[in-house]
Parts: C-alpha cells; sequence; structure tokens
C-alpha cells in the first residue's frame, strides 16, 4: 500500500481541498499551500462566453455567480469557475487530482450532486464530500476528538451553519439560508426604496461591515450609487438609524435561529456547550457587535476563531493531509 502510495504522488497531481462559497473560492493543494482565494464570479463577454473568473473579472462586465445561499445553483458555470483554478495546482501529473469539497450541513441531495459534478468537470479524478462545520471547527482550533461537546457557528456569505462536535462527530446541526449576502441585499433593497438610489454593491457591503450589529453610534455615510430616475451616477448620505432597520430583521433570524437550535440540544449536550461556549468563523464572525449580540441573546461565552474567513480551508488542508484516500461520490 505505501509503495502504491508513494508511486501515486510521483504520477498524480496533488490532492486539493476546496471551499466553494457563495462569495469566494478557495482552494489548498498539497506542497502548494493555498493556490486560489478569488470571489466566485465568473464574468462573460459580449457573445455570453466566458471571459474571465474570480478577481480577473472586469466590474464593468456581465458577471454571474454559479452559487447561492453556500450551495452550487449552476454546476456548468461552477466548473467554469472551478477548471482554471484546479489548474493552478498541476505538476504534470498523468492523473487526475482527487479533490475534498465542503457542503453546508443542509445540503439535499442535488446540491451535492451539483458540486460533485461541477468539480468532476473541472478536472477532478473523484470527489469526496464532507460537511462544512466540520472543516471549519478544525481550522478553528477546536479539538474535534473530545469527548465533551463543542459549537461551531459558520456564518458565511450566504448561509448560517452550526453544529455540535462531539468525538469526531457532528451530533446535531442546523442551517439558515441567510447570512452576510442578505445583509448587503437588505441595505441596497432599503435605500432604493427610500431613496430610489441603486447602491453600488461594494457600498452594501462597506456599511454592512462598518455597522454590523453595533448600535451605539449615529452617523452619516456618503453611499455611491446610480440615480433610479435620471442613471446618473450619485453620492447620498445614509444614516445608521436607516441601516439598523435594514440590518435588523436578518441579525433576528440569525440569532434567533442559533437560540432555537441551542434550545433543541439534549440536556446533557446544552451543558457541555454551556461549559465549551460558541466558536464563531466565517465573514460574518468579524462583523462588529455581532459576537457580543449572539453572547447576550443566547447567554453562553462567543468567541471568534483566529482567522475566521480561513477557518474551512485551514481546516480542510488539516483533513486533507490526514486523509489515506478518496471516495467518489
Amino acid at each position: 500500500m505505501f509503495i502504491l502510495s508513494g508511486l501515486r504522488k510521483l504520477v498524480a497531481d496533488p490532492d486539493i481541498a476546496v471551499d466553494l462559497g457563495t462569495a469566494n473560492t478557495r482552494l489548498y493543494a498539497e506542497g502548494y499551500g493555498i493556490i486560489a482565494n478569488e470571489p466566485s464570479l465568473i464574468g462573460l463577454d459580449a457573445k455570453g462566453k466566458v471571459a474571465a473568473v474570480g478577481r480577473s473579472v472586469d466590474a464593468r462586465s456581465r458577471r454571474i455567480s454559479p452559487l447561492r445561499a453556500g450551495v452550487v445553483v449552476d454546476a456548468v458555470a461552477a466548473s467554469q469557475l472551478l477548471k482554471p483554478l484546479l489548474r493552478r495546482g498541476r505538476r504534470f501529473g498523468i492523473i487526475k487530482p482527487r479533490v475534498m469539497a465542503f457542503v453546508p450541513t443542509d445540503a439535499c441531495d442535488a446540491e451535492r450532486q451539483r458540486l460533485c459534478e461541477s468539480l468532476l468537470q473541472a478536472g477532478a479524478a473523484t470527489v469526496l464530500i464532507l460537511p462544512e462545520p466540520l472543516a471549519a471547527a478544525i481550522g478553528a482550533g477546536l479539538d474535534i476528538t473530545s469527548p465533551y461537546s463543542q459549537m461551531i457557528v459558520d456564518i458565511g456569505d450566504g448561509v448560517t451553519d452550526m453544529a455540535v462536535i462531539r468525538s469526531s462527530e457532528l451530533i446535531a446541526t442546523f442551517a439558515v439560508r441567510a447570512a452576510c449576502s442578505d445583509m448587503h441585499f437588505a441595505v441596497s433593497s432599503s435605500i432604493e426604496h427610500s431613496r430610489g438610489v441603486v447602491i453600488y454593491p461594494q457600498e452594501a457591503e462597506r456599511i454592512t461591515c462598518s455597522v454590523g450589529a453595533l448600535r451605539n453610534k449615529h452617523q452619516t455615510y456618503s453611499v455611491r450609487g446610480c440615480d433610479g430616475r435620471s442613471g446618473n451616477d450619485c453620492t447620498i448620505s445614509v444614516a445608521t438609524e436607516e441601516i439598523y432597520t435594514a440590518l435588523d430583521p436578518v441579525l433576528d433570524l440569525i440569532v434567533n435561529s442559533i437560540r432555537s437550535f441551542l434550545r433543541s440540544l439534549s440536556p446533557q449536550v446544552a451543558c457541555e456547550v454551556i461549559e465549551s461556549g460558541i466558536c464563531l468563523t466565517g465573514g460574518g464572525a468579524k462583523l462588529p457587535g455581532l459576537p457580543e449580540l449572539i453572547a447576550s441573546v443566547v447567554q453562553l461565552d462567543t468567541r471568534v476563531a483566529h482567522d475566521p474567513l480561513l477557518a474551512v480551508i485551514n481546516g480542510a488542508k488539516r483533513m486533507l493531509s490526514a486523509s489515506a484516500g478518496f471516495v467518489a461520490v
């Protein structure tokens, strides 16, 4: 077996871990490190053909994303995004790379199948699909082998995924398809409805990341957008109170989902989680005031993982190194 494993390393492309997220796609290749950390975007030319992927996509071009709410909705588009990124890990092996990928815990069979198809079409030999919170927990530094329950909440761009892990197993999970992109959309929709101005996506993200769940500051933000009537570029002032009104329903949904999940746990598991607290990962973990809001609502110690944005891919790196092989899905 060791001889065959060594031979495979000589003739095959390196194994690759893929964190295919709604906002960003990250790839790790054994022996190479992180080979991609790109927006999950495809740029199309005037004829509708793929012109660029990731950060090379021109902001003025027609752009599409193959993902929504944390899962692949267009396998063909996803494969077009992944193919040039997977190619970065190639070393002219005669055997295609084995790929480890991750999905939300509530992903249905069709969603898992679309992810698998997109990776195979992009150049993977076999695909192993695992639950995303498991990788996030490992990347956050949790000892998942512990016999005591630990809770992870991964707040990404399209989904908030939570799990309780004990003895390397997910013993309870829950996901809600609401996360950072829903906050950006809520801010954009509110301003468009009240002001008649379509603000640029990066502006909605900037405001969301500035305000987050904080409710103790009162100021105005200059926001760039496009006037809905004239079509001209414009800049408007938006008060924090207006942003609060837009963000609060999404924040309430996320926080109340975490509280409901905790209430669903068995008494023994709940007691262990109370002892260990909650670990936050994903981009949402960096929103100002959100960890404190969660802690105040659920009455549990809530901490942010080191480097929460890279928790999944860092965990995937360790899982990939520890994996003895892959099973095709």
